[in-house]
């Protein structure tokens, strides 16, 4: 698959864009992306949106008071995503610089390829895909609340994966199924069935469906702070299965609690094996390439 055949079916620059008063998602055009500029501001040349075809942001928020796994935990995950992405659609994704597999533990200042938060919503409309970790609870004001709604129905594209750490339940999962439910009302969450397109579109994964890690080796993770009587850090997918929300017949929220993102962290396959980092992988490409072409 070349850049021929997708970059340039789903354009340069995609915008959630505003028409006669009433928020719209943009269309996939093969004419490109708009502009984000206004009238009235300055242009100050081009961004990483220009430059790219592809970032993955990662949204940064407030987590009730737990040490492990806050919303910049192990970017090594990310950056393995987007350099086997970019090694498959062989488009320009921005890369993040010094992180591979589980190192380093947090992000440092600028390390991921782009950082966003929902109080504001003019940061968030300029990107189509966005990505939320972790493992705490965590609420959502108001604001935010209203934000992430106008941004979904713009249509935008919200991937949530929860990875299960040592002691750690599913909270992150459980907070984000009760904010999704809270915001697009009850029983807006729903089971996406195995025959989705999400699920078949770059990789088959029938068989497979949502991919569940489960550590298989009790080699230490490096810089996982692990408890004085076990070297085995223990993690774990809390599997129940592939959720979503759905605007029409769009997906456009994916909820996972089966560990997507420590999945990505581990290429050489010491905690999951090879063939889970492979279907990790595999999953996480299919969900970017379902969210930028529809």
């Amino acid at each position: 698959m070349s850049c021929t055949e997708r970059c340039e079916k789903i354009g340069r620059r995609q915008l959630l864009k505003k028409a006669g008063g009433q928020a719209v998602g943009a269309a996939l055009a093969a004419t490109g992306f708009g502009s984000t500029i206004q009238a009235g501001e300055p242009d100050n040349g081009p961004d990483d949106l220009d430059k790219y075809d592809f970032l993955m942001p990662r949204v940064k928020f407030t987590h009730e008071e737990r040490e492990v796994d806050r919303w910049n935990v192990r970017p090594g995950g990310d950056a393995n995503l987007l350099r086997e992405l970019s090694s498959v659609i062989r488009c320009r994704v921005k890369p993040i610089r010094r992180a591979y597999d589980w190192q380093p533990q947090w992000s440092a200042e600028g390390q991921l390829n782009a950082v966003v938060e929902f109080d504001e919503l003019k940061d968030l409309e300029k990107y189509p895909f966005l990505f939320m970790t972790g493992e705490n609870h965590y609420r959502f004001a108001d604001r935010q609340k209203a934000n992430l709604k106008e941004y979904i129905l713009r249509g935008g594209f919200l991937l949530m994966d929860d990875c299960v750490v040592a002691s750690g339940g599913d909270f992150f999962y459980k907070s984000s199924y009760a904010l999704l439910e809270e915001v697009f009302s009850s029983g807006a969450v729903k089971r996406i069935p195995p025959e989705h397109e999400v699920f078949h579109n770059v990789y088959d994964l029938g068989d497979t469906g949502l991919p569940l890690m489960q550590q298989l080796t009790p080699i230490p993770v490096p810089g996982l702070r692990q408890p004085r009587q076990s070297p085995i850090p223990h993690m774990h997918g809390q599997n129940h299965g592939a959720r979503g929300v759905f605007i029409g017949d769009r997906l456009a929220a994916f909820l996972s609690s089966t560990d997507l993102h420590c999945g990505w962290c581990d290429s050489r396959g010491q905690v999951f094996g090879r063939h889970n980092y492979k279907k990790a992988i595999q999953m996480g490409i299919n969900i970017i390439m379902y969210a930028i072409s529809h």
